[in-house]
């Protein structure tokens, strides 16, 4: 139906919706003039429903023309050439056929949807620039403290406590506790990305807000995405390989491929959290290229699930997978300001600079250890042959025949009163209590005929299960000689002083 009320035309689009975990466009035109859009729908009281929009570029996979989603949290929005509602992009109100989304999360009942949109005339507005991407913060090569999955008021759930931090919050934020950088990773949206200097300065400066997402498939998992460019997005309509494809979805692979292109460092999040799971390992052990290349093993507080996902990267690396591990708060707000919890925990990066750029290369190469809060256990893994002819830090790779032995050593600060482990593909290779909070441990071991790796733990307590406290990426254990042009690694020395570049206050 369509009401003409002289400045504005409104439109009522109606559904009907039944079961849950899937989507219902609902198209209409737009026609020349219209310089706002409103976008309203009643929630229904038995049915949980997001709404979302796409512009007349259309609404297939991946498609340039996506302006934004809520989950069931909120159900209202605006889109304007200038400005829009938190969570939706700003930009042209070109004439054509627009298409309102519904997610569809439960509707055990059928349930009939109405969802309101006002089409208001007038002049066009100026577009809508985005405001610059930080450069460069520090042009020195460092161990940078990040936290790799970070929400804003632009993710529904974190809008909802009342408690999320925008972007210029979280730069505050990351210079009160310690951190470097983090990445703005909110669901399946990239408003947040919109003025990331600008949020920067706002708080200080001295802080790389890098651009980022959460694509939130809501039926088979999650992946944060850190490093994109501002105004990329990254498509969640995705199914496991066998499961059908859901309408105008795609494959995890063609998921995966997109954010290679975009040159961005990926992680399935959270990835044995009850309910959240990811969804896609089973079709990654048949099929290489739906293998994600990071592995998010640490989440918030040390749980049963982080224990799950660290056994599950374990079992990649035996099988000789290249995926890297990282840790992020899922910070959705902060409640009670006296308490740390952005940068738990905390993924710190061997990067040449202080940038976006040096950062994910630096993650994507697995140049990175996860401790428990931005201030916690520090743990410097290198790996080197007996002869000293090679030594490679977390990352890299010790080429040498089976057999020959390899000096793996630890260097570990802040450690005081904890056990480290040193694992390699058959188990433990070494456990220590450690007395001092500035030790190093140095074991033999040697390189597996089938290859292998070396990594490190450090836990509260014995045993398997102990809270963690902080734990690296491997260096890997490879049979041969290295690849032609294989580029020497630098190892990496440890900041003169343990501990962030800021004062951190007390726990």
């Amino acid at each position: 139906m369509t009401t003409d009320a002289g400045a504005a035309l409104v439109l009522s689009l109606d559904a009907t919706v039944f079961g849950g975990l899937s989507h219902r466009y609902l198209p209409f035109e737009v026609p020349p003039g219209i310089a706002r859009i409103d976008v309203g729908m009643t929630p229904p009281p038995r049915a949980k429903v997001g709404v979302g929009l796409f512009d007349g570029r259309g609404c297939h996979f991946s498609s340039p023309g996506f302006r934004g989603v809520y989950g069931s949290e909120r159900h209202e929005f605006f889109v304007a050439a200038d400005s829009a509602s938190e969570g939706f992009l700003p930009g042209p109100i070109d004439p054509g056929t627009w298409t309102v989304l519904v997610p569809v999360f439960l509707a055990p009942l059928p349930t009939r949807l109405t969802v309101t949109v006002t089409l208001t005339r007038g002049p066009a507005a100026p577009p809508y620039r985005p405001g610059p991407a930080i450069g460069t913060v520090l042009e020195t090569p460092g161990w940078y403290r990040t936290d790799l999955h970070c929400h804003t008021p632009a993710s529904t759930d974190a809008w909802a406590t009342g408690a999320a931090l925008d972007p210029a919050a979280w730069a505050g934020t990351c210079r009160r506790v310690g951190l470097d950088a983090v990445a703005l990773t909110d669901h399946n949206v990239v408003s947040q990305n919109l003025d990331l200097a600008g949020s920067a300065a706002a708080a200080g400066g001295d802080v790389l807000l890098m651009a980022g997402e959460e694509m939130t498939d809501w039926a088979h998992g999650h992946a944060t995405v850190a490093g994109i460019e501002p105004l990329q997005w990254l498509d969640w309509r995705l199914s496991p390989f066998g499961l059908p494809l859901p309408e105008r979805g795609a494959r995890v692979a063609d998921f995966l491929r997109r954010v290679e292109e975009m040159g961005a460092y990926v992680s399935a999040a959270h990835p044995f959290r009850i309910g959240l799971s990811w969804q896609y390992l089973a079709e990654s052990v048949v099929r290489p290229e739906a293998r994600i290349g990071g592995f998010e093993v640490w989440s918030g507080t040390w749980g049963l699930d982080d224990e799950l996902s660290l056994r599950a990267w374990d079992w990649m690396l035996r099988r000789g997978w290249r995926v890297w591990a990282n840790g992020g708060s899922d910070l959705h707000g902060i409640v009670d300001p006296d308490r740390l919890l952005a940068g738990l925990p905390t993924t710190v990066v061997y990067a040449e600079a202080l940038s976006k750029d040096a950062v994910i290369a630096a993650l994507r190469a697995g140049r990175s250890f996860v401790t428990r809060r931005p201030d916690g256990v520090e743990v410097y893994l290198t790996a080197r042959t007996s002869d000293g002819r090679q030594a490679q830090p977390v990352g890299g790779t010790i080429w040498a025949g089976a057999g020959d032995p390899v000096v793996v050593e630890a260097r570990v600060r802040r450690g005081a009163g904890y056990r480290l482990r040193l694992l390699g593909g058959s188990g433990p290779l070494a456990r220590r209590w450690l007395d001092g909070d500035d030790e190093t441990v140095t074991v033999d071991a040697r390189v597996p005929p089938g290859g292998g790796f070396v990594r490190a733990e450090v836990r509260a307590g014995p045993g398997g299960r102990a809270p963690m406290e902080a734990l690296t990426n491997p260096v890997l254990l490879r049979v041969g000689s290295p690849p032609p042009g294989h580029p020497p690694v630098r190892i990496a020395p440890p900041p003169p002083l343990p501990g962030p570049r800021r004062t951190v206050p007390p726990a």
